[in-house]
């Protein structure tokens, strides 16, 4: 797997359509967010990863071969989640599951302390499988209110991918 990115961020901001074109692949991902900024990429070895924010709003996708056997959304987040799980920040009351014909959805905090205070972090996997690639699109924003709902809403409804 990728080296996982890590943003830092505060404040959030109105939603913008945003494409990852997925090199040398023909498709792209598109999704509703706060305008993001501090973009990078990274292309190694035919996988491919794509991290950004927006205030407290971060994105990280990461396109990669295959790295077990399944063929499935529900697959890929049974690999990686059984893994990912294991994490002992997360919050384990919070952690919630759904499936919609697109994706494999898991929601779940993290929660610890940042310079001696408590901090925590919503964050949401969207696993999914396309053109023989596995597919996990991670958004969190930090310190959340019950306005930043909305932003989970947008991006579950607007995610998408293909040509």
């Amino acid at each position: 797997m990728l080296l996982v990115l890590v943003l830092a961020f505060a404040g959030t901001a109105s939603a913008d359509t945003t494409e990852v074109k997925i090199p040398k692949q023909g498709w792209a991902i598109s999704f509703d967010a706060p305008a993001l900024s501090d973009k990078k990429e990274s292309k190694k070895s035919g996988d491919f990863a794509f991290a950004a924010n927006s205030h407290r709003f971060n994105i990280s996708l990461f396109v990669e071969k295959p790295r077990g056997s399944g063929t499935t959304n529900r697959d890929w987040y049974e690999y990686y989640w059984s893994r990912g799980s294991t994490n002992p920040m997360i919050d384990k009351r919070s952690v919630s599951f759904s499936e919609t014909d697109k994706y494999a959805r898991v929601q779940y905090d993290i929660v610890t302390t940042f310079q001696g205070k408590p901090f925590r972090m919503t964050n949401v996997n969207y696993y999914f499988i396309f053109r023989d690639r596995w597919v996990d699109v991670h958004i969190s924003v930090s310190d959340p209110r019950p306005e930043d709902d909305q932003i989970f809403k947008t991006f579950d409804a607007s995610l998408s991918y293909g040509p």
